[in-house]
């Protein structure tokens, strides 16, 4: 018996440390495009899945179908009310949650390759200037606030139309699940805070209520109205 128990305690604390590496490294997730495929893989540590596409499963025959029941009426719960105060706070959290979640994302290995055309070979000529201008001033915007990491970026003039299957795209998105864990509990917090989600919500106390009986608090001065004694 001390045997067994010495190796389930040690077959415990092996589970343990894998946990805890997995929450501390990180998870990749990796898009690949090629053409009109799109092909969307997880990778942690040694293991790959893929998530899109899904194999298919095999059609299931749909069970009997059974009389409708009537439906009860249920009373009507309680409506959410949309102000303007919460609109704004509900933007402006989505916008703070948002920045935490990218900071705390890293992009690698980036490569696209674009072919580019117009109706013709002269506004083809035109839309890849433009597009090529658009297009880096974009990319360089994003760099200061993702962390982008570019292996190659082809955009190709495509005036015979003969480069159109060459258009593929492939990215490697990381980040740390303990990190993310954070995110998410800070993020539950300012939405708690904010009153979106139910419990105790900071500020909008309103003044304390008079109770029935509690005896008035005394005018400035101490004067009474009706006069001064002499």
């Amino acid at each position: 018996m001390r045997l067994l128990g010495l190796a389930l305690l040690c077959l415990l604390a092996v589970l343990a440390a894998l946990l805890l590496a997995l929450l501390f490294l990180p998870v990749w997730a990796v898009i690949e495009l090629k053409y009109d495929k799109l092909t969307v893989r997880v990778k942690v540590l040694f293991l790959t899945f893929t998530v899109f596409p899904m194999k298919e499963k095999e059609p299931k025959t749909p069970p009997p179908q059974q009389p409708a029941r009537e439906e009860e009426k249920r009373s009507p719960g309680k409506k959410f009310e949309l102000t303007f105060s919460k609109a704004v706070r509900m933007a402006a959290d989505a916008a703070g949650i948002l920045k935490m979640a990218l900071a705390a994302l890293r992009f690698r290995g980036i490569r696209l390759i674009l072919p580019v055309r117009g109706e013709d070979a002269a506004d083809t000529a035109l839309f890849y200037g433009r597009f090529s201008a658009w297009f880096y001033a974009g990319v360089a915007t994003l760099q200061n606030f993702l962390d982008l990491r570019f292996e190659q970026i082809e955009l190709i003039p495509d005036f015979a139309g003969e480069n159109k299957y060459r258009r593929s795209f492939y990215c490697k998105i990381g980040a740390t699940p303990f990190i993310m864990l954070i995110v998410a509990f800070k993020a539950f917090g300012l939405l708690r805070r904010d009153g979106l989600l139910p419990g105790p919500s900071q500020g909008g106390k309103g003044a304390p209520v008079k109770k029935e009986g509690q005896a008035a608090a005394p005018r400035a001065g101490g004067a009474d109205i009706g006069g001064s004694e002499k």
